[in-house]
């Protein structure tokens, strides 16, 4: 399945976000750190974005501040059990 990085430069969006993927994606989530998760997601990064968020009328671009990145690749030095995660649900994919 994709990945995604979700992530806010706004600290005030933060528990909303996090309630909100809590939510939608109980068990597709990793909590990264201050205003970033990661979010397995068969959709676009768009549609991604559109489901977190609440729209506000006919504005559903409410979090400002907020971006959704596709994760092709990925590197660095971190716990563990995050690239656990990580190879699991790209290894879902292929199942």
């Amino acid at each position: 399945m994709p990945i995604f990085t979700v992530a806010t430069k706004h600290e005030e969006n933060d528990d909303f976000i996090k309630s909100r993927i809590e939510l939608l994606f109980p068990e597709d989530h990793y909590d990264v750190g201050r205003g970033q998760w990661l979010v397995a997601f068969g959709g676009t990064a768009k549609d991604l974005y559109l489901r977190i968020a609440v729209p506000d009328g006919d504005n559903p671009y409410t979090l400002k501040g907020t971006t959704v990145f596709g994760i092709a690749g990925y590197f660095g030095l971190t716990s563990r059990d995050m690239w656990e995660w990580v190879a699991t649900k790209l290894q879902s994919n292929n199942a």
